[in-house]
């Protein structure tokens, strides 16, 4: 009699965070995901790579279709950020050699886009300093030109500065937005950041309990007028569309999931703490479902 009442108990908790679930996302529909419920490389069909050293004098190689820097297990989406050796290193073109870190920058650039919706991923984080993982969007008109190898530091050991890739100060009309981006020499603290505005850059750096053991949901609704960014449900930040910071978000953006190394915010790794991981539990992309019945 117990075990029926315990399981009884169970299935009816089980109903109801289920109705709490779908109550919450009543007026959106699934359009897009993956599950990653399956193994060997990300879903072609779904996942592209950017391929090189891509951006910021970053210390990373950026390898397409290669197990050891991007990889499904049945479970989850793995990005890898490694050191490589001569040996170690597999070229995946004929123009590949050696690069001492290798990692993976995954994006639907060629496979989808959205204008508007609900977007949800749940992953956890690298650690360690040198790490860079960013969860964020572009416009396929955003995407900078790869610029070559990283270059030397310069003796104030800045980062040598490139020629700016768009107007207004490099930030392009097209935008690009950053639902989570986070540095391993500062831990468990995330940043958002919203560019290619015309006045300041909204954003939002806030702390985050372990990124890198459990997993945490970062969401974002974007509408029409303004966007409402989540972490775990809660909200964290609002950009509202006005005539101070302008709006350049009412065409596709593509996503982008990625691990870089180094950059111009955070120094080289510890190597001994390599290789790191990005894991991500599923991809969701929802848009809203149009009112029916009687107005």
């Amino acid at each position: 009699m117990r075990t029926a009442l315990m399981a009884a108990l169970f299935f009816s908790l089980l109903a109801n965070l289920t109705y709490v679930q779908s109550a919450g996302l009543h007026d959106w529909k699934l359009v897009w995901s993956d599950e990653f419920n399956y193994t060997g490389h990300p879903d072609p069909a779904k996942w592209g790579y950017e391929e090189g050293y891509v951006r910021h004098n970053e210390l990373q190689y950026y390898t397409a279709n290669r197990l050891e820097n991007a990889r499904v297990d049945g479970h989850n989406l793995l990005i890898e950020l490694r050191q490589e050796t001569p040996e170690s290193f597999l070229p995946t073109s004929i123009n590949d050699e050696w690069h001492r870190y290798t990692s993976a920058s995954v994006n639907t650039r060629d496979t989808a886009s959205w204008t508007y919706g609900r977007f949800e991923i749940r992953a956890k984080m690298p650690q360690g300093k040198g790490t860079w993982p960013a969860i964020w969007f572009l416009s396929p008109l955003r995407t900078p030109n790869i610029p070559g190898p990283p270059l030397p530091r310069g003796r104030d050991g800045k980062e040598v500065q490139g020629p700016n890739r768009g107007p207004n100060n490099g930030e392009s009309s097209q935008g690009e937005i950053d639902l989570m981006e986070s540095w391993g020499s500062s831990p468990n603290q995330i940043a958002l950041h919203i560019h290619g505005t015309k006045g300041p850059t909204p954003s939002r750096t806030i702390p985050v309990d372990d990124e890198y053991y459990k997993f945490h949901l970062y969401a974002m609704e974007w509408y029409p007028d303004h966007m409402d960014f989540f972490l775990d449900g809660q909200t964290i930040l609002t950009y509202t569309k006005d005539a101070a910071t302008g709006w350049s978000f009412d065409h596709p953006m593509y996503l982008i999931i990625n691990i870089a190394c180094g950059g111009p915010d955070e120094p080289a790794p510890d190597d001994s703490h390599l290789p790191q991981f990005m894991t991500v539990d599923y991809v969701r992309v929802y848009q809203k479902v149009p009112p029916t019945g009687p107005r």
